[in-house]
């Protein structure tokens, strides 16, 4: 019988695993798997619980909680060599990562394509040693997945990142950056700055705007302007609303390699997670890392 390693996260998404732990155990159970069963808690996440356990003779990885449980999955799973393929089941408060894959939005829906579906390799971000999933980004609404509390993410979804995310936009605070991407060297004060590998950010879409692929060496660097006045913070505002990313006040590539240099410590997150601080940082991707059910 094969072996599947099954992490979830209590608290996340109204606790909805936890209450239905049962039935999904017995659902994997019925599909042929030997179902070993750990829930992650503080000072013993997912991460941890790989290391600590390892990944020998375990078939499929099993995944369910939101964007951050998942960014610790994957950093456990890149530790070991060969490690096993991986199946989400997101019940997080926004599921950026799981709208990209096209993951169904149903609990019942998740398990078929856990059990069914088929394998994807997809490429995941290196941030100076860390992994991500997709995206790595700084500035105003950087703090806003790790800084807002569990219970407001659980009530409001991603209407609270948006509440959040505009109490973070003041008039004069900037990120002095140096950004060097594809040969070019840019320098300015910005707002924001994220490198992704998603067609959601925040519960937005940004399909149709951005032309991204989960599987192809490159990731998405946008590049946020500080704005100087009321006026052009309004502006900016509308832009983004519009996903209108072709303006003066922003600058959108693809790359597969970016470094930021920073006067002073500038904050990050990945994933939804808190990055660190840091003056100096290169990201990369490491292409086709990952193997998941999709």
């Amino acid at each position: 019988m094969k072996k599947m390693l099954l992490l979830y996260n209590p608290k996340a998404g109204r606790a909805h695993i936890a209450r239905n732990l049962d039935m999904i155990i017995q659902r994997f159970s019925r599909g042929g798997y030997e179902v070993i069963v750990y829930p992650t808690q503080e000072g013993l996440g997912a991460r941890e619980i790989l290391r600590g356990r390892g990944v020998e003779g375990i078939d499929l990885v099993v995944c369910c909680g939101g964007d951050g449980t998942l960014h610790h999955t994957t950093n456990g799973l890149l530790a070991w060599d060969n490690p096993p393929e991986l199946g989400y089941l997101p019940v997080g408060s926004t599921n950026d990562y799981a709208n990209s894959l096209g993951l169904p939005k149903t609990l019942e829906g998740g398990l078929d394509t856990i059990l069914e579906g088929e394998t994807k390799v997809l490429d995941v971000g290196n941030f100076g040693g860390e992994y991500f999933n997709y995206v790595a980004a700084f500035g105003a609404f950087a703090a806003v997945s790790y800084s807002t509390p569990q219970s407001t993410k659980n009530s409001m979804g991603h209407l609270a990142y948006i509440m959040e995310g505009l109490k973070n936009l003041p008039i004069g605070q900037t990120y002095p950056a140096r950004v060097e991407v594809n040969g070019k060297v840019l320098e300015e004060d910005y707002i924001f700055g994220t490198v992704c590998n998603t067609n959601y950010i925040g519960g937005f879409s940004m399909a149709g705007k951005v032309d991204t692929m989960l599987d192809d060496g490159q990731f998405e660097v946008l590049l946020i302007k500080a704005p100087q006045s009321v006026l052009e913070l309004n502006a900016l505002a509308g832009k983004l609303l519009a996903r209108d990313f072709d303006n003066e006040f922003m600058t959108m590539t693809q790359a597969s390699q970016v470094r930021f240099t920073f006067p002073k410590k500038t904050a990050w997150t990945l994933d939804g997670e808190f990055g660190g601080d840091v003056t100096q940082v290169e990201i990369a991707v490491r292409p086709q890392a990952l193997r998941m059910r999709v």
